[in-house]
This record gives structure tokens, C-alpha cells and sequence, in this order.
């Protein structure tokens, strides 16, 4: 589902989404739709100069891939501005929405989002199935304000995290594939390694059949939190 737009960035690779309240579209997200790790993805407007897909799609399929920025929430801001304004009110907030119908609401809730990878998606013949092309690290392209943020279903997740090689001995069998790790480590923000828990806890419900190699990784983070607390 959609939650909200993009409103600003701080790099190439974060960005900050409002995300849509009472007055923004007629059905709005709870809290558990923006929640601390969640996974979403974003429209890219601007088109590659190449598509991920070596091959062109199957007769009866669209020639157009469409191509997904994927990331992480990993931040969640409140703003009020009229937090310390305790001055006297003409009105009421129920008198403003009879009287003033036009006045803008200005509190806000904002999600920090980092970029993890990108998906290309493209149907098969007849648009009963869906083949994905998948990137992790950092797009070439950055996003554009005002592009609509939307959850992603476990199934797009596994997706993201299912590769599989198209040369080598071994290139039928797919793997999991988490090529964003040494991008989020690089990064100086004390939830990262929070946020990396919390992926990896998702992982492990999406691939019970990896759960030896997700415990080690998991274990190595929590460690790593750990001494960064310590300092």
C-alpha cells in the first residue's frame, strides 16, 4: 500500500517521507505500515540507460520493465509545530476544521528511508506471473521529490533477496543474497546495526531453510552493537 511521498534527502542514498495522514488520501497507513525496518519501494520516474534484463520479455508481455528503488525505514521523526505555542486560541481544533477548512494541518510524521538496492519487474505472457531482475548497492539515479513510498509483501522481499547466477556450474540453484550489508555498515547512524537485526529477523521467517547461515550473521551484528555501545 501506499504510505506517503518523498519531501527531501539527505544523500544519494536517504531520503525522508511524510507519510500520508487524515488529510493527504481518503485511506492513510498505521503505524505498523511505516513501522522501525519495514521494507518499501519506490516508482523510479527516470528511465536507465540500460535494463537489468539481459533478455527481452516473452511475447505478450510488456517491453517496459518497471523498475523499483527498494529500501529500509529506519528512522521515525513527529513534528508539531505548535509544540510551545501554549498562547490563548481563538478556536478549537474542531471549530478550525468547520470555520477553516483550508488550513493547513502542519504536524507530520516522517520516516528516514535507506536506499538498499533495485528491482525491475516484468510480467510474463498473459501478466499471470512477474520475473524480477535485482540489484543490490547503490542506483546510479537518485529519486525524485514527491515520488509515492509503498510497503512491500513478503513475497517481493523474498524476491529481493533470492538470487541466482546467470554464469557458473551452479547457476540453476538461487541463494540468498544480502549485498547491501557492507553498504549499511559503511554508514555512521547508531540504528543501522538495529535495523540490521531486524532484517535479519525478517529473513529468517522468510528463509527458515537458511537459519544456520542468518544465525552467524546475526550473532556478528549483535556483537558488533555491543562493543559500539561499549564504546
Amino acid at each position: 500500500m501506499l504510505i506517503g511521498k518523498i519531501v527531501k534527502s539527505e544523500s544519494h542514498i536517504n531520503y525522508i517521507c511524510h507519510i500520508n495522514g487524515p488529510y493527504d488520501s481518503e485511506s492513510y497507513p498505521r503505524p505498523e505500515d511505516y513501522a522501525f525496518g519495514r521494507f518499501v519501494r519506490v516508482l523510479m520516474r527516470a528511465r536507465q540507460g540500460n535494463d537489468l534484463f539481459d533478455a527481452p520479455s516473452s511475447p505478450g508481455g510488456s517491453s517496459e520493465p518497471t523498475i523499483y528503488v527498494v529500501g529500509v525505514i529506519y528512522d521515525t521523526i513527529l513534528q508539531n509545530p505548535a509544540f510551545g505555542t501554549l498562547g490563548p486560541r481563538l478556536s478549537n481544533e474542531t471549530q478550525v476544521e468547520i470555520f477553516s477548512p483550508d488550513y493547513i494541518n502542519e504536524k507530520a510524521v516522517l520516516v528516514y528511508i535507506m536506499v538498499l538496492g533495485m528491482m525491475e519487474m516484468r510480467p510474463y505472457a498473459g501478466n499471470q506471473t512477474e520475473r524480477y531482475a535485482v540489484t543490490h548497492g547503490i542506483p546510479p539515479l537518485a529519486l525524485e521529490l514527491e515520488c509515492e513510498i509503498e510497503t512491500m509483501d513478503d513475497e517481493q522481499v523474498r524476491a529481493f533477496h533470492f538470487f541466482r547466477d546467470i554464469t557458473g556450474p551452479d547457476n540453476t540453484r538461487p541463494y540468498l543474497h544480502m549485498g547491501y550489508l557492507p553498504h549499511i555498515i559503511a554508514q555512521r547512524n547508531s540504528l543501522l546495526p538495529m535495523v540490521t537485526l531486524r532484517i535479519i529477523e525478517q529473513l529468517e521467517r522468510l528463509f527458515p531453510q537458511n537459519l544456520a547461515l542468518l544465525s552467524i550473521v546475526k550473532r556478528n551484528f549483535a556483537w558488533r552493537l555491543k562493543v559500539e555501545t561499549a564504546g
